[in-house]
């Protein structure tokens, strides 16, 4: 997918997946980004400090004053607080024996084949971190989606996050299977990756060297071995910018009667959540989006969800907004509780 402007580049433009000679290796760019669409979409810049990324975040505006003839305003600023995120390191490495590469008909082939596979792995394990990675369970990764907007919100008009996000269970909830619908507000101003300074964004695939390797009765044998390294870390700058529909049940998603809303939900959180500057992507699952396609039927308001043409590409939108299925998102995430 192509950028907001030079300010908002994505995985693509900061050339993922870069050759020895620098050159871009498209297969694998296309194959992570089209594997997991939300790397396709986010706004990925050098990290500012190190190995983290140091944001501002605005927490209260300067207050303005009326001011008549001979009189001016008294000085005011604006609050801001300091956020540091982490990012972390995720590396596979590849190993095939020597004399499968030299019989291959096709060796570059036979290794963009078998690095396809790490390739995938790679970003599926990014994409799932971006959205539930969480440093006090794993101190190695970086914080994602859900540790940001952990709570419903309890009704009140705030900046916080749990304004954000919406409750989709029934009245009594039941704890199993649960999913959440996200929009987000791809821009550096709202969700954005980074990697270390100094670094380079997206996958990188060292050269391959020839080793020696051990079978299980300690036997030497030649190995073509290639290290595949990611660097990467996540930035929410602006809440205000993102949000979830979280607690929806399984077990109600297709049910005649009883189950929310959930084209209401959906509406609300499209007019709650802002987006001047940034560009919008709704993320489900696929079974989700099958349920909101069956309640805008239901509700007669099938123009709701409409296919669209997107950068060159066919899209699914949802009232305008593009529609991305993601299978990093799980189908038991744990529940999100009330605001405290």
């Amino acid at each position: 997918m192509s950028t907001l402007g030079t300010r908002n580049p994505t995985y693509r433009d900061v050339l993922s997946g870069l050759r020895k000679d620098q050159s871009r290796d498209a297969d694998i760019v296309e194959l992570f980004v089209e594997e997991n669409p939300i790397l396709d979409d986010i706004v990925v810049t050098e990290a500012n400090e190190g190995t983290s990324n140091l944001t501002t975040i605005r927490a209260g505006l300067p207050t303005p004053a009326w001011t008549g003839l001979y009189e001016g305003p008294q000085p005011s600023k604006g609050s801001k607080k300091q956020v540091k995120d982490a990012s972390g390191t995720v590396e596979s490495l590849l190993e095939i024996a020597t004399k499968l590469y030299d019989i291959a008909p096709d060796r570059e082939a036979f290794m963009l084949d078998e690095a396809k596979t790490h390739v995938e792995a790679m970003g599926q394990e990014v994409a799932g971190t971006i959205v539930y990675g969480d440093i006090a369970s794993d101190p190695k990764t970086f914080n994602g989606l859900v540790k940001r907007y952990p709570n419903i919100s309890n009704g009140e008009d705030s900046d916080e996050s749990p304004f954000y996000v919406l409750d989709g269970s029934k009245t009594s909830i039941s704890t199993a299977a649960l999913r959440s619908i996200w929009l987000i507000g791809h821009g550096t101003k709202a969700v954005s990756c980074f990697y270390p300074k100094g670094t380079r964004g997206g996958i990188v695939r060292n050269p391959v060297e020839d080793v020696w390797s051990e079978d299980v009765t300690n036997g030497k044998y030649k190995v073509k071995r290639q290290l595949f390294q990611w660097h990467v870390g996540l930035t929410v700058r602006d809440f205000r910018y993102a949000g979830r529909i979280a607690n929806i049940e399984s077990d109600a998603m297709f049910a005649s009667s009883g189950q929310p809303d959930y084209l209401e939900l959906v509406r609300r959180l499209h007019i709650r959540v802002r987006n001047g500057g940034v560009r919008q992507t709704w993320y489900m699952d696929r079974l989700t989006f099958e349920m909101l396609n069956v309640c805008a039927s239901r509700k007669t308001q099938s123009n709701a969800i409409r296919s669209d043409t997107l950068f060159e590409r066919p899209v699914q939108t949802l009232y305008g907004i593009p529609v991305r299925i993601l299978d990093a998102l799980e189908v038991n995430e744990t529940e999100a509780v009330v605001a405290s």
